[in-house]
């Protein structure tokens, strides 16, 4: 019994490390079709089904059912072996427990992931917003990407010249891709670097979809960067109520949009 277990503990190790070096899985793998454009207010979500099966996750949210294609992989780095102490590991214990017990880092790990989500009309079922991000920073278009690569930089702490450049082409690419509109608006209104073209470009992002917490908190941030506290206490109060609805999660957000309402609130009050 005892040389069976163990020659099933080899078999598994070989696999492993051998065969594969995934470590942990969730949802299933997808390719985004390029060849099969989502157009927003065209494309349906049974359309979007048609072609993509069922989605990982479905919810209603406010306006909207998101359909939301999920998938995410972490495996070992290549050349990254682990000790053949995983012999004496009792069966059932996770892979990723084996792999950390036996000294493996978090910098040995690959991450890989793919997302696509889909805000579709919950009366009429006709696609209003979509993106598609994964973990090498590839958008569903080339605006996207450049957007997402800005974004990357900025957290590896880039120049803000060179995080603007990409977002300036990402606009050129596609004037109504939100999400650059924001992340550019921000980066201007934040920096005080030029705070009537980034309110300039948070109007346009709001419009093309008004329904993002962050678009609504980015404006709102700008015009009391202006000095007008009306449209400062409209905007943030937009985005403090869409947070709960729409980004639930995102409580670091919320809280600062409910501090900055405050503050404009605050500063009507004394006039």
């Amino acid at each position: 019994m005892k040389t069976l277990l163990k020659l099933n503990v080899i078999v598994f190790l070989f696999c492993f490390l051998g065969c594969a070096s995934t470590i942990a899985e969730s949802g299933k793998d997808f390719s985004y079709q390029k060849k099969f454009p989502i157009e927003i207010g065209k494309t349906t979500k049974a359309e979007i089904i048609d072609q993509y099966g069922s989605p990982t996750n479905t919810e209603i949210k406010g306006n909207y059912q998101i359909l939301a294609y999920g998938y995410s992989r972490e495996s070992l780095k290549h050349g990254r072996a682990v000790g053949m102490g995983l012999l004496s590991a009792i069966p059932g214990v996770g892979l990723a427990t084996l792999a950390m017990d036996q000294g493996v880092k978090d910098d040995d790990m690959a991450r890989e992931f793919k997302l696509l989500c889909v805000y579709t009309d919950f009366k009429t079922g006709v696609v209003k917003d979509y993106y598609y991000h994964d973990s090498d920073n590839v958008g569903h278009d080339e605006s996207e990407t450049l957007n997402l690569k800005a974004m990357a930089l900025k957290r590896k702490g880039g120049k803000n010249k060179e995080c603007t450049e990409l977002l300036e082409k990402a606009i050129s690419l596609n004037p109504r891709n939100h999400r650059a509109l924001n992340s550019l608006a921000w980066e201007l209104i934040d920096s005080s670097t030029d705070v009537d073209k980034g309110v300039s470009l948070a109007i346009r992002a709001v419009e093309v979809f008004p329904d993002s917490p962050y678009n609504t908190g980015t404006l709102g941030v700008g015009y009391f960067k202006k000095g007008d506290l009306e449209n400062a206490e409209k905007y943030l109060d937009q985005a403090v109520k869409l947070y709960p609805i729409y980004e639930p999660g995102n409580v670091k957000s919320l809280q600062h949009d409910q501090e900055m309402l405050r503050l404009v609130r605050e500063q009507k009050n004394k006039h």
